[in-house]
């Protein structure tokens, strides 16, 4: 669109200098020459202009880049916000079902207790070496060491009947 205006502008200065030259004069070298010097100053400052035009066109450019380059960066931003949220809703969420699954383990293991203290033949116990042992242990993790052949599980009362008993060291 610049380069139309330009071209005009040229146009309409060479025709009207043109005009002003076919005008009678004594000395046609003078007015060529005058001629010249207009139409160039004419040019120059058309020139200038559209060097003007053509900087403040990329200065926009470059502000419009940089905008759409902070504005993609603030979403990116937010994006990564929102997904921190997230993360830190689902952990409470983790959370807090692991305080009640703590809580009801807590609880069954003393309705446990209750039971087992009511029935101590229905308490179940654990036995290392497939039932061989002479000793039994109400908790699994409590046998130490580590026993290499299998733990069989079977009620107190069944395990005194086999003549096992408690384990001092649990």
């Amino acid at each position: 669109m610049k380069k139309i205006w330009l071209c005009m502008i040229t146009i309409l200065a060479v025709v009207s200098l043109s005009a002003c030259s076919t005008s009678p004069t004594k000395d046609n070298s003078s007015s060529d020459k005058s001629f010249k010097e207009s139409v160039s100053l004419q040019s120059e400052s058309l020139s200038k202009s559209y060097s003007i035009s053509e900087s403040e066109s990329i200065e926009r450019q470059s502000a419009s880049i940089s905008i759409a380059k902070s504005e993609s960066e603030s979403k990116s931003i937010a994006e990564s916000s929102a997904s921190v949220a997230d993360s830190i809703s689902k952990s409470n969420e983790l959370a807090s079902s692991s305080q009640e699954a703590a809580i009801s383990l807590e609880r069954n293991s003393q309705d446990t207790e209750t039971t087992t203290a009511s029935d101590p033949n229905s308490r179940t116990v654990y036995v290392v070496n497939n039932g061989t042992t002479n000793v039994y242990w109400y908790s699994q993790t409590a046998i130490h060491p580590i026993p290499k052949n299998p733990v069989i599980s079977m009620t107190e009362g069944e395990a005194l009947a086999q003549g096992l008993h408690h384990s001092k060291t649990e």
